[in-house]
């Protein structure tokens, strides 16, 4: 076992029953083109729509199959099959998401394993389709020889990914220390950035396939890193690092986003006491949010929000998403979840201190005087933190009680 907090017969389970249902969904997609082939239609969603979807959840099982092998020990060749399946169907799935960490985890093992160019090209319409413009991507795209050699500092998630430029930087001009600030990230930054993924206790959870950090070792194969010290970390792929030493990388440079003012029309009529609590540029899209989860079914809602609250990764699924919808007493935690997305939101482990963050949270009212609030979300062991403005008074947001937090300087 590579991670040893992988059950082996959990892994196995999830590889027969994934191996299965692709079989099962395979057969199934073509039965819907033909239907659609004699003008028949069985479902009310239409038949085109339903292959794209099946085609989706193929690509969920491909990647989950990935991990599982990783996690048992498996021959690293054996993952190449479940590469080609997974990259085979994002053409294949229309406007269906793939969502970035599955076409980061896949572009990172195709750099992993040196395939052809024609796959990463797929990865990389994939990546364009969807509108993702991510710093960590488009690094590998670019050493991999795809796109320009000039990448702009922009991250679909900040936390941890922002963190990896400090680790390219460096290895412009100290190996070392770049070597030395990757084993840094990989103990103490990539899998605690993840957190808000529910990742913290998944192990604890059946079914449990571990998690890679399938890019941060693509990143020191790229820079030939010394990682020595990742060799039996649970979370970085040292073997598959070190598979292949075939392709060479050409240079990349970072560059600073150019970044403009944000603006937006006042006003949140859904709930005008929380305007003076959440920055303009957020109040139409959070009264958007606000007067869909009133109104729209569990179905709907899930689609309209899925990708940008990525509410498939705090539900698991949206079978789990539509119990809790059903009672609708959760809109306050999706609007924390919603600007933790915006990163306004600072989003802490319990274990961590606010201490030592505070100084670089995202202040959005420039010019006033500020204090600090604490968002008390129940059953839930992380801790979310905002500025708003001295004047603003501290409200709940719905169910979630609001504090506002008072820090005591040393002497």
């Amino acid at each position: 076992m590579r991670d040893h907090l992988c059950k082996v017969e959990n892994c196995i389970d999830t590889l027969e029953f994934n191996v299965e249902s692709i079989e099962e969904i395979t057969e199934e997609i073509r039965g819907f083109e033909e239907d659609e082939e004699r003008g028949i239609q069985r479902k009310p969603r239409d038949n085109p729509s339903i292959i794209k979807s099946r085609y989706k959840m193929i690509l969920n099982y491909a990647t989950e199959n990935i991990r599982a092998k990783y996690s048992m020990g498996a021959d690293i060749s054996s993952l190449e099959e479940d590469f080609f399946q997974g990259v085979d169907v994002l053409e294949r799935m229309g406007e269906e998401k793939a969502h970035y960490l599955r076409l980061l985890w896949l572009l990172s093992l195709g750099i992993l394993l040196e395939m052809e160019p024609t796959y990463i090209e797929k990865i990389k319409k994939k990546v364009h389709q969807e509108h993702i413009n991510d710093g960590v991507m488009n690094y590998l795209f670019a050493a991999y020889g795809i796109g320009e050699t000039e990448v702009v500092a922009v991250y679909e998630k900040e936390n941890p990914y922002a963190k990896t430029r400090e680790i390219l930087e460096l290895a412009t001009t100290d190996r070392k220390a770049a070597s030395k600030r990757l084993t840094q990230y990989m103990k103490k930054e990539w899998f605690q950035g993840h957190y808000d993924y529910e990742w913290r206790t998944a192990h604890k959870r059946h079914g449990y396939l571990g998690f890679w950090s399938f890019e941060t070792a693509a990143l020191a194969k790229i820079l030939q890193l010394d990682d020595s010290e990742l060799e039996k970390s649970n979370h970085y792929p040292y073997e598959i690092a070190h598979y292949k030493r075939g392709m060479t990388f050409r240079d990349v440079t970072f560059i600073d986003e150019v970044v403009q003012e944000e603006t937006g029309v006042p006003g949140i009529p859904a709930q005008p006491a929380l305007e003076s609590m959440i920055p303009v540029t957020y109040h139409a899209w959070i009264n958007d949010l606000i007067v869909d989860y009133k109104q729209l079914d569990a179905r709907t809602f899930f689609e309209k929000y899925n990708e940008a609250l990525v509410l498939d990764e705090i539900w698991d699924s949206f079978e789990a998403y539509e119990e809790h919808h059903a009672s609708k007493n959760r809109l306050g935690m999706l609007l924390v979840f919603a600007l933790e997305a915006k990163e306004w939101i600072l989003q802490l482990d319990y274990k961590e201190d606010i201490e030592d963050h505070v100084d670089f949270m995202k202040n959005a009212w420039k010019g006033q005087s500020i204090k600090l609030i604490e968002f008390e979300l129940v059953d839930n062991d992380q801790a979310y933190f905002a500025l708003v403005p001295e004047t603003a008074p501290v409200t709940n947001w719905f169910e979630v009680q609001v504090e506002q937090v008072v820090i005591v300087q040393e002497e």
